[in-house]
């Protein structure tokens, strides 16, 4: 179970890669270091239909239900569990940017309701994955991954350098939303490969 859960999330990162990649090289005049993510699923982008539906939908479902099933296989410890559920929070803003794409630009003077909602998913869930991150790598600490919890810190203070590019609206926003996705993606996946390994306390696992 464990094993066929990490596959979930492998392909979900690797469907979320392809996605900036090759929607990135499909949009004309796309700049990754100065355009947000979710511009190229936004309303009236070329590509949006096709990243939405065929990009952000299956990776966050994936990825939320990787981090589901973690969740529930580490439900008697408690602080694995509310971080794993606290990154799954993270993993259905790419649901909600297929649900409720932002506007052409993804322009914030340009919101209504459904920008709004975007945006309101978009940002707890970047808070809810540093945060998760950090919690996970902490409960991890006495574990056969104790490294998940020095990973877990600096993945959090990089994130969080990322986060508040973001908050400032600085030209290279781009680049800021991609070093966040970045650590996040590294920390699950490296959880990941722990939890997929036994090296991480779950259920029928002794506790450490």
């Amino acid at each position: 179970m464990r094993k066929a859960a990490f596959s979930l999330l492998i392909m979900g990162e690797g469907i979320f890669l392809a996605l900036i990649c090759v929607g990135g090289a499909y949009y004309p005049g796309y700049d990754q270091s100065r355009q947000f993510i979710s511009e190229l699923g936004a309303t009236g982008a070329l590509t949006g239909p096709a990243v939405s539906w065929w990009g952000f939908l299956p990776s966050g479902l994936l990825i939320t239900a990787f981090c589901l099933i973690a969740a529930f296989d580490m439900r008697r410890h408690l602080l694995s569990a509310v971080s794993l559920c606290l990154i799954a929070w993270y993993a259905t803003d790419l649901i909600a940017s297929a649900i409720y794409p932002c506007n052409f630009r993804c322009v914030p003077t340009a919101a209504g309701s459904v920008q709004l909602i975007h945006d309101l998913i978009g940002g707890t869930g970047y808070i809810a994955g540093l945060v998760g991150a950090l919690l996970a790598g902490y409960a991890a600490r006495h574990s056969q991954a104790a490294w998940l919890f020095r990973l877990g810190v600096a993945c959090a203070l990089v994130g969080a350098v990322g986060l508040s590019g973001l908050a400032a609206g600085i030209e290279y926003r781009g680049l800021s939303q991609r070093i966040l996705e970045l650590v996040i993606m590294i920390f699950l996946l490296s959880y990941g490969w722990a939890f997929a390994n036994g090296r991480l306390v779950g259920i029928g696992d002794e506790l450490a």
